[in-house]
């Protein structure tokens, strides 16, 4: 028999009105190729109260004060208290930085209950950011030049106006895409993820099949460029919906049972997805949330060929 020792690694990194939402809604299968496809990501600095030492994750826009990212982005940093910058990265030249007072109240953090329970942390690494209006600051700018710009004219220099001005007021947000299988399965979609680097977003496109595992609440498919630093993104379907959120790497390790030794290895990466369970959790907090239910479309079965590597990513959970 194959054994495989599988070496994991959790990324260590690290916003209210419901009203006048525009939902997307994506008939085009080639979206999310592009970086101005991901105006709803943003990348996050955590700053724990008392530290000099900041953390760098990525984020999901969900409602105007609501932002999803991963929980171990804000775990232990913000278990007592911690301010947090938000930057929507609209090029190397143009940013929009929202950032919360200083105070032990806001942002608040609210951590998905099953995030803390022994072994099952990677399952429901999620956790709700809320950054309400009357007590965050934004600022529009120009990095380049170390110069501060006033909104009517950052939005004027900008590309593609209308969609930045959206994401300004948080108000472009992707449909949450919900697994509900049972069983095993093969995503019937290609998935992308932003990635912020260097006042840069970047695409990264899945290159190999994509599943999900019900036993341990985790889309996964071989790693196709994700790194610590982007934990939190959004992993988003090429028909537009949110199927879940950046969460860990790891190498599936295959050893010859005689001798020991590694005869290959498989990088993997790993995404928090969405169930039922964690659809409530976050319904609790937002009340103009949306989402959808994956129906037989979305799915498909798994090829012969993957099992093995399937069954080994399930015993992960034992």
């Amino acid at each position: 028999m194959k054994k495989y020792l599988f070496l994991f690694f959790m990324f260590f990194c690290s916003f209210s009105a419901f009203a006048g939402v525009d939902f997307i809604t994506v008939t085009n299968e080639n979206s999310y190729k592009d970086s101005s496809d991901f105006n709803n990501t943003y990348e996050i600095n955590i700053n724990k109260h008392g530290l000099n030492t900041i953390s760098k994750c990525q984020a999901v826009r969900l409602d105007k004060e609501w932002f999803l990212t991963a929980a171990h982005c804000v775990e232990p940093n913000c278990d007592v208290a911690c301010s947090m910058q938000v930057r929507l990265v609209v090029s190397g030249n143009y940013e929009m930085d929202v950032t919360t007072t200083h105070s032990p109240s806001f942002p608040k953090v609210f951590k998905n209950p099953k995030s803390n329970i022994p072994g099952k942390n990677a399952a429901y690494d999620l956790a709700l950011l809320y950054f309400p209006s009357s007590y965050s600051k934004f600022v529009y700018k120009d990095p380049s030049q170390h110069m501060a710009l006033p909104e009517s004219v950052f939005l004027k220099r900008i590309p593609d106006y209308n969609i930045y001005y959206q994401a300004a007021n948080g108000t472009n947000i992707p449909v949450v895409l919900a697994m509900s299988s049972k069983t095993n399965i093969m995503l019937d979609r290609r998935i992308s993820v932003a990635s912020i680097w260097d006042g840069q977003t970047s695409v990264l496109e899945s290159i190999k099949p994509v599943f999900y595992s019900p036993k341990l609440h985790y889309i996964f498919t071989e790693n196709f460029g994700i790194i610590k630093g982007i934990s939190g993104s959004g992993v988003m379907t090429n028909t537009g919906e949110l199927v879940g959120i950046v969460s860990a790497i790891g190498d599936l390790i295959k050893t010859n049972p005689q001798t020991h030794e590694t005869s290959s290895s498989t990088p993997v990466a790993f995404f928090a997805a969405f169930d039922p369970y964690s659809i409530a959790f976050i319904k609790k907090y937002i009340g103009g949330f949306e989402y959808k239910i994956a129906d037989k479309t979305y799915f498909a079965v798994v090829p012969e060929g993957y099992k093995d590597l399937m069954n080994s990513i399930n015993n992960l959970g034992r």
